[in-house]
């Protein structure tokens, strides 16, 4: 990225954009001085990124995440290590989640991560109170509002449901995988589709929900659309009756 920011700068470099890190190149942490700085990234506020991760389902952005997160917790400059740092905060008296309910293997939620529904609305439920909660719940996507709940609408056509439109703030989380069946033909897979959030019910309280899909069997993207609306008039009938 930051050979791609000079060249689009006119800094002329022979340097490759994507190469191995020569990290052994590098003076040690904390010996640089401040007149030989060339650059500096000035990051976005936490509530701007938060709305990139999971607004659009950013997960580059949330691997990112996790790897700061680990840096300002405890200089954890590996993966392993910036996980040992999330497990220890959410596991911690602030967030009381089972985190040995919990298998992440990154910052995104990618491959075999698991939670429980248990340990989902106990992060949810800590989140509330937090100075960070108003901005936390902004960045989630709403239902038929934007993200990736932007084209949920199906619920909408059922007028005693229609009023949730962007009364559920919810990320989603999807997970599918192909194979091949005995007559070689491709498999795929919804291995897991999860929706978790908040829901402003027509009776005025605000509840912590969570529902997942798991081992759906699939011909094509249209039927994890269809997943999708399930999901969102789901969440339409909890608005409606709780």
């Amino acid at each position: 990225m930051f050979v791609e920011a000079l060249a689009r700068a006119g800094v002329a470099l022979t340097a490759p954009t994507i190469e191995t890190n020569p990290v052994q190149l590098l003076p040690a942490r904390n010996s640089y001085s401040s007149n030989t700085r060339v650059a500096q990234l000035t990051s976005q506020t936490l509530d701007q990124y938060a709305k990139w991760v999971l607004k659009v389902s950013y997960n580059i952005g949330a691997d990112t995440s996790l790897m700061l997160f680990g840096v300002a917790s405890n200089g954890a400059t590996t993966l392993d290590s910036a996980l040992a740092a999330e497990h220890a905060t959410l596991s911690g008296p602030s967030y009381n989640v089972p985190m040995d309910q919990t298998h992440f293997i990154d910052g995104s939620g990618g491959g075999e991560t698991t939670a429980t529904s248990i340990a989902v609305i106990a992060m949810l439920r800590a989140m509330n109170g937090r100075a960070a909660y108003p901005a936390y719940v902004h960045a989630l996507p709403f239902l038929s509002v934007d993200g990736s709940l932007a084209s949920t609408t199906g619920f909408e056509s059922d007028p005693t449901l229609a009023g949730a439109k962007g009364k559920v703030y919810a990320k989603t989380g999807t997970y599918a995988t192909g194979s091949t069946g005995a007559n070689g033909q491709s498999v795929l897979t919804l291995k897991g589709q999860a929706l978790a959030g908040y829901v402003d019910a027509k009776s005025g309280r605000r509840l912590a929900f969570v529902m997942i899909v798991n081992n759906v069997p699939i011909a094509n993207v249209p039927d994890v659309v269809n997943v999708f609306q399930d999901q969102g008039t789901i969440s339409a009938i909890i608005w409606k009756l709780r």
